[in-house]
């Protein structure tokens, strides 16, 4: 069976500014892996090293994805929780459709996990039936509740808290 629907969380960069991976495997990642998912789903940093540019505003967010569709990319959410700003808009881009998703910014150090938690999310409804446009909103409306809802464990930068859909299972019907 051929998987169709990948959905790739391009970890490339830790939340400090670090590269994890070395410029071999982000060719790699940028001339083949891309363009062999379904969606694609960088944070700021990611896209940056992805696309080459600096991001600084919503518009240099849709400027980027822009570039990841003519690299081969098929759908792109970039996550904009780098971006300082009181609004969190992450960036939807297809051939065919833009949509900003915008949500109040929520302040706490508990995000770490964020992004792989989208991407996983995305999935899940994904392979619940559910419209690729359908599926990152509620990928996102999970993502922010699981961080409105966190635990605040030990000290730093805590995870975010995957056991919130209990309280919101009805908010996903």
């Amino acid at each position: 069976m051929k998987t169709k629907k990948i959905v790739l969380d391009p970890v490339m960069v830790a939340k400090g500014g670090f590269k994890l991976i070395n410029d071999k495997a982000i060719r790699t990642l940028r001339e083949k892996l891309i363009t062999q998912t379904y969606l694609i789903t960088p944070n700021i940093p990611e896209a940056e090293v992805l696309t080459k540019i600096k991001i600084n505003s919503i518009e240099d967010m849709i400027y980027a994805a822009n570039i990841l569709l003519k690299l081969g990319v098929k759908n792109i959410l970039i996550k904009g929780g780098h971006i300082n700003s009181k609004t969190m808009n992450d960036i939807f881009l297809n051939k065919k459709e833009l949509r900003i998703f915008k949500n109040k910014k929520i302040k706490t150090k508990n995000t770490h996990g964020t992004g792989c938690t989208l991407s996983s999310a995305i999935t899940t409804f994904l392979g619940c039936g559910k419209t690729l446009n359908k599926s990152c909103e509620l990928g996102i409306k999970y993502v922010n509740q699981s961080i409105r809802s966190n635990l605040n464990y030990g000290k730093g930068n805590g995870p975010v808290n995957h056991l919130n859909s209990i309280k919101i299972k009805r908010n996903f019907i």
